[in-house]
């Protein structure tokens, strides 16, 4: 079976930071600006995030863009919540001294 190609038009305008979220460049400010106010093409310059989970998951796929994850800290949550499941029924057990 051949390679998966990343999809070279969607890396040219998305990014994906490190926790999975997918930036782009917002579209309107490229021409035709001299009848915007600069409110609007201040705010034309930052960027935008995408919102749909689904969509960022169709991006990321199309960018080949794995979210890897550290077993270590996995297990590590594991850990705490079973040490803070534990407190709580520690608690809930002690009788109450009044």
């Amino acid at each position: 079976m051949p390679k998966m190609k990343t999809h070279k038009g969607m890396k040219k305008r998305f990014k994906v930071s490190a926790t999975g979220k997918v930036s782009h460049k917002r579209c309107g400010s490229s021409h035709l600006n001299s009848h915007k106010s600069g409110k609007k093409i201040r705010r034309l310059r930052k960027k935008c995030y995408l919102g749909v989970s689904a969509e960022s998951r169709r991006v990321r796929n199309a960018l080949r863009v794995r979210m890897s994850t550290n077993p270590l800290a996995v297990e590590a949550a594991k850990l705490a919540a079973l040490a803070e499941e534990k407190a709580l029924e520690a608690e809930a057990a002690a009788p109450v001294a009044e």
